[in-house]
């Protein structure tokens, strides 16, 4: 009578399992991740961005308001501005020759207004190489998780008992 007993020798289509099932949920995890990650940077980037723009703006901000006090506190400066508008110029005025330069030049009123831009940030770069880059575009990412799936599929198959 013989004996239905198992094989004595492993089967050696399940050693391949586990690496083709990691391999497999890691292709696809880079493929989602890796998108998912740069997204975030970006973001960042532009978050660090926009708050340098509205530090710039509330600088401006407060650099009108001391200006507007300015005009309604000063009769020389608002005397300067309504003369400067209209084009007119005080009859027997010049310009006065100050032997000392170190001390505080008087400022045009209009440049009392206006701040210099902020500074430039670098460009965004995406961080990674060739595989981050292909996990990024839609037509590569579609192949990586079709064949990360394949090699899940691949993996599960090779597990399986031939004997059940």
């Amino acid at each position: 009578m013989p004996t239905s007993e198992p094989s004595s020798t492993p089967d050696r289509a399940g050693a391949w399992t586990i690496p083709l099932l990691c391999a497999g949920i890691a292709l696809i995890a880079c493929c989602l991740i890796i998108p998912a990650a740069d997204e975030n940077r970006r973001l960042t980037y532009e978050r660090e961005k926009l708050r340098l723009d509205l530090e710039q703006i509330q600088k401006q901000v407060a650099v009108n308001k001391d200006f507007l006090q300015r005009v309604s506190g000063d009769p020389n400066l608002l005397e300067r501005l309504a003369q400067r508008q209209m084009k007119l110029v005080r009859e027997g005025t010049r310009v006065l020759e100050l032997p000392d330069q170190d001390r505080r030049q008087e400022i045009s009123p209009y440049l009392l207004v206006t701040l210099p831009p902020p500074a430039a940030l670098v460009p965004y770069k995406p961080v990674g190489g060739v595989f981050s880059d292909l996990c990024r575009q839609p037509r590569p990412q579609l192949v990586m998780l079709g064949a990360g799936l394949l090699l899940v599929a691949v993996g599960m198959v090779l597990g399986t008992d031939a004997s059940r």
